[in-house]
């Protein structure tokens, strides 16, 4: 999920929305409150720093470069990154999405950072670009692989629930006289798009039927998986 403002660029939630959200909680019989509250906290979360992600929010705005440290899950140490921060991208995890010079955007994850700061640099965007249309064009938040067309077949027993889903804005669905339900999208993040495929609700009854490519990859991620056993 991405906040999007009318420049196209990122921004978290208002502190009003949030009020609000609280007031309707708040306002909730209790017996609700506390089912809520259960339901709200199974699912895994990642806690951030709110004064570093409101800071952030500030460079994004302002087209202001930031400087931080920043520790990808496989490096030994954390390095120094000066970027241009062009957006934020909220999901599982939450993403800072910026570019250093004419190079492409890229996504790091927001509890990875550390020691941020706003520079004084000011930065033009790049002519065209367009962070709301950058972000659809993935299937999640990487962006690193091609632009394929994805041919995806649900069977009958699922094809009424899977009609129902927005998977990925680029999607069309056939239904077809078997039952079955045929998915066309394009789009780029497809380890994303295997984990949704390998979802309870899909699991045995999708059917990736084209690209070759991502088949190959679904199994080399099956296979992956196996190391958890």
């Amino acid at each position: 999920t991405s906040w999007i403002r009318p420049s196209g660029v990122a921004a978290l939630p208002s502190l009003s929305h949030c009020l609000f959200s609280f007031l309707l909680y708040k306002d909730r019989p209790k017996g609700v409150r506390d089912r809520t509250r259960h339901t709200g906290n199974v699912a895994p979360r990642t806690c951030l720093d709110d004064t570093q992600m409101r800071t952030m929010e500030r460079a994004i705005e302002g087209f202001y470069e930031a400087k931080f440290k920043y520790r990808s899950q496989k490096a030994q140490k954390a390095v120094q990154r000066q970027v241009r921060p062009l957006g934020i991208l909220f999901g599982r995890f939450t993403y800072i999405v910026a570019s250093t010079g004419n190079r492409a955007p890229i996504p790091y994850r927001a509890d990875l950072i550390t020691d941020l700061e706003i520079t004084k640099e000011y930065f033009n965007p790049k002519e065209g670009f367009s962070f709301k249309d950058w972000a659809a064009e993935s299937f999640g938040v990487f962006h690193g692989d091609a632009l394929w067309d994805i041919k995806i077949r649900f069977s009958k027993e699922v094809a009424d629930r899977a009609e129902k889903v927005q998977f990925h804005a680029s999607q069309k669905m056939v239904k077809q006289k078997d039952g079955s339900l045929i998915m066309f999208l394009k789009c780029r993040g497809h380890r994303e798009l295997i984990w949704e495929l390998l979802h309870p609700d899909w699991l045995g009854n999708v059917k990736i039927e084209s690209p070759e490519r991502l088949q190959e990859e679904y199994l080399e991620q099956l296979e992956r998986a196996k190391s958890a056993v």
